[in-house]
């Protein structure tokens, strides 16, 4: 197709290169996203490598092959397209253009045109679901879910990714989960593979956790309804708090306040100290009336037991181990242990089972679903997959067997916190020592990954790269028909939405010294999400490979051999892969595929956390966690598409090269949107979130123009207006999660408490 008003028969094409003879440029994207063919470099190679890059420009595209691509846009230095969402089951399609280069003035007597030949492989792109353990925390992922759902729906349904062809994609392709959060995962899953759709799956999940809710309000809500008792405990918060502030300046010899202390002796700082130490840190503020609501009611619910979920078996051995009567733990050893499975009317088991259909086995073109738990034995993660018939130990030597699919056992084992539950136990086999039904003891899996992202990253490639690759292989009677390239590319690209329970950052100042606060905040980061690192791991990695496949696509098109190409893949690296085994260099570029985003809804701390809130299984904090987690999704989604966005415009300026351009102002945009999330995490008011999103559009403003184009000639008012017009939304989101309290505006009626045995 031709994409210029040029006459074709004005340019001089005497000396046209042989397009069977030119090498051939390879990119490789994902669907949905842009493609960018950038002239400088097409003029780097071969005849043009000498040429100004001013005295040339992109005459026309022509495409020879693959799925029609639309909304071209044309520059003389650049052109750019997005690439078509797939059809059917392929896992990517092939997209072959020409390329035509001609002297803008048509003065070269030499050379005025020539042709180059460019392939692009666009890959699928799937999307995975993660949900975090955190037992009562796990309401808030029935309203994270909820509003996924809703908002990529609608979204799929705009960008024509849903229905297309006879395939009708699935919404998560992975749904995994530790703890509550693969509890939740089974429900979502067996839903779907039982014919439910998407929207129908998310309200049963939020069925599940109000059949979880306490069915009647405990003590503390029922004093809450009293306006003076809720008054004298925020009273008694405030007043404690304004004085403790206050002391902490009084006592402080380094403070403003007491700047005069310094001239004094030092004997007198240090009693000033000692004061410090005892007075203010043992000073601990009254909690506000709904920490003291969450407090009480989870005190109640873990000593006589959670409907439908635990109930208390009390211990006749309460001497505990050491004898020792003055050791806090055999205080804890005369208290009940609760029981999620063996009480008809307090059994997490039978509520899991009437919400979700075990055993769980799907296949391609179903949601692939994945718990983690812990074998206490060796201590190692173990991820129960439901696309094979046994889990892998990630050193792929010792094996569990699940034939008939993913049981109610495995979905209880990644949610069996030792402290509460019994241990389940399953046969694992080691190929290495030849050990066989060898029964393991089971842990939560939160305890070596309550975000199991690796989990979902190593997976993915291995069930696209190595299984499908085994299975083909086997059908063809062993022989290799395929290169390592094609596998390659069969490997779909990933975007990644993670529900976080544990709040990530401390609302609370200062920072208190009660054994409650302490306990919160320590489990806070124990489970809270350590992904971060493996993410930034995940994306290095793949710009690496890109790096690699780049030169390598470049040393072809300069001469280099096959023989030359594959000597230097074929070397040992110095890096070791699952079994232990030295890689070889080729062996780092297989099956790699992009992280095209990981979004986090943020579970925020609201100040009124308790140390045994996963036991509050009250029906105001089941609904709050819901509402919030509903809330919060929103607004991370309108957040998202702010970042996709300036992606999309720091893609186009990246092909600028000139210093001091729009680059740095990308940056001051990115600078902007990481403040706002900062102070989105610490709750930091909406009239300061307000001035930050403000500025942020103001920057906008400043960054780009009207009538601004980069260096490469592509006009970039089209992606300003979006992007304003994202952050205006964001902007409203704000608003509307910081002014509606409890449940006003997302309706969870439909989930009713009714249940079908």
């Amino acid at each position: 197709m031709a994409i210029s008003e040029k006459d074709k028969n004005s340019v001089k094409t005497s000396k046209k290169t042989d397009v069977n003879k030119s090498p051939i440029f390879r990119y490789m994207v994902s669907e949905g996203h842009t493609v960018i063919f950038d002239l400088r470099q097409f003029l780097n190679c071969g005849e043009f490598y000498h040429y100004n890059i001013k005295s040339y420009s992109f005459h026309s595209l022509k495409q020879i092959s693959g799925a029609p691509v639309r909304t071209i846009k044309q520059s003389d230095q650049t052109i750019s397209f997005k690439a078509p969402y797939l059809r059917d089951n392929d896992l990517n399609i092939k997209l072959e253009f020409e390329l035509t280069i001609a002297a803008k003035d048509n003065k070269t007597k030499d050379m005025s045109a020539t042709i180059h030949k460019a392939d692009v492989t666009v890959k699928r792109v799937q999307r995975a679901i993660v949900f975090q353990g955190g037992v009562a925390l796990g309401a808030y992922e029935a309203g994270v879910f909820h509003a996924l759902v809703k908002k990529l729906s609608q979204r799929d349904q705009d960008e024509g990714r849903t229905g297309i062809g006879e395939e009708k994609r699935p919404l998560f392709d992975i749904v995994a989960g530790t703890s509550i959060g693969g509890m939740n995962a089974a429900v979502v899953v067996s839903n779907i593979i039982n014919g439910n759709s998407w929207q129908d799956s998310a309200q049963q999940v939020i069925k599940f956790w109000k059949d979880q809710e306490y069915p009647w309000p405990t003590v503390a809500e029922n004093l809450d309804k009293y306006p003076i008792y809720r008054l004298w405990w925020d009273t008694a918060h405030r007043v404690g708090e304004a004085l403790k502030h206050s002391a902490i300046q009084l006592t402080d010899p380094y403070s403003n306040i007491n700047s005069y202390f310094k001239e004094w002796n030092s004997s007198f700082v240090d009693i000033q100290l000692f004061l410090r130490d005892y007075f203010i840190d043992g000073w601990y503020i009254p909690a506000t009336a709904e920490a003291a609501r969450r407090y009480y009611s989870a005190k109640q619910i873990e000593t006589f037991g959670a409907h439908n979920v635990a109930a208390g078996i009390w211990p006749w051995s309460i001497l505990g181990k050491f004898f020792d009567f003055t050791e806090p733990d055999n205080l804890e050893n005369s208290m009940p242990r609760p029981d999620n499975k063996h009480f008809a009317m307090f059994s997490l088991k039978r509520t899991l089972e009437r919400f979700a259909d075990f055993p769980i086995k799907t296949k391609e073109g179903q949601p692939r679903f994945l718990l983690v738990a812990v074998d206490v034995q060796t201590g190692d993660a173990v991820t129960f997959d439901s696309y094979y018939d046994k889990s892998k130990y990630h050193d792929d030597r010792s094996t569990i067997d699940h034939k008939d699919g993913i049981g109610i056992e495995h979905a209880l084992a990644t949610g069996t916190f030792p402290d509460f539950f019994d241990y389940p136990k399953f046969k694992v086999y080691n190929s290495e020592i030849d050990l066989k039904d060898q029964e393991h003891n089971f842990w939560d899996g939160g305890f070596r990954s309550n975000t199991p992202l690796r989990e979902v990253i190593q997976a993915h490639r291995d069930y696209w790269y190595k299984t499908r690759k085994q299975e083909r292989n086997k059908k063809e009677g062993g022989r290799e028909t395929r290169t390592d390239d094609e596998y390659e590319d069969d490997v779909p690209d990933l975007e990644i939405y993670i529900a976080d329970l544990w709040p990530s950052q401390l609302k609370e100042e200062p920072t208190s010294f009660d054994l409650d606060f302490v306990e919160d905040r320590k489990w806070d980061i124990i489970l809270g999400d350590k992904t971060d690192y493996d993410e930034q791991v995940a994306n290095v990695i793949t710009d690496y490979v890109d790096l690699v496949r780049g030169f390598k696509n470049l040393a072809e098109r300069r001469g280099a051999s096959k023989e030359e190409i594959n000597y230097l893949l074929k070397r040992c690296a110095t890096s070791k892969n699952t079994k232990g085994l030295t890689r070889i260099y080729e062996e780092l570029l297989q099956g790699r595929f992009r992280l095209n985003k990981v979004v986090r809804i943020d579970h925020i701390d609201d100040g009124n956390d308790v140390s045994k809130k996963i036991f509050d299984y009250s029906h105001t904090t089941i609904e709050n966690l819901m509402e919030y987690g509903c809330q919060d999704a929103l607004v991370q989604m309108d957040m998202q598409q702010i970042k996709d966005r300036i992606a999309e415009i720091a893609k186009i300026i990246g092909c600028d090269t000139q210093e001091g351009n729009s680059p740095n102002h990308m940056q001051k945009l990115e600078e902007d949107i990481h403040q706002i999330q900062e102070n989105m995490k610490i709750q930091n008011g909406r009239t300061r979130l307000n001035e930050l999103i403000v500025n942020f559009v103001n920057s906008i403003e400043e960054s780009i123009s009207d009538n601004s184009t980069s260096e490469s000639g592509l006009c970039l008012k089209e992606e300003k207006a979006s992007l304003i017009s994202a952050a205006k939304q964001f902007q409203d989101a704000i608003k509307n999660r910081t002014t509606i309290k409890y449940c006003k505006k997302i309706d969870f009626s439909k989930a009713d408490n009714s249940t079908e045995e």
